[in-house]
């Protein structure tokens, strides 16, 4: 069986092409899991989904520069 990892989070706006995708995946030949963030939307929407899940710590890409760093 092959192993494939999709991630993506923040929004479901990330996660809802890759729930299309999934579906489409033959599940008698695919091993599907996602990472995401433990707190995000997206650990509802592909729980729910009955999909593999596996929780990481993250944050924002800050594209600015802070003083507070």
């Amino acid at each position: 069986m092959k192993k494939i990892i999709f991630t993506g989070g923040g929004s479901a706006g990330h996660v809802t092409p890759n729930l299309a995708i999934i579906d489409q995946l033959d599940q008698t030949k695919w091993s599907v899991s996602y990472i995401g963030s433990y707190e995000g939307i997206e650990r509802e929407l592909v729980e729910k989904a009955s999909i593999r899940y596996f929780g990481i710590s993250s944050g924002k890409l800050r594209r600015y520069i802070d003083k507070k760093m």
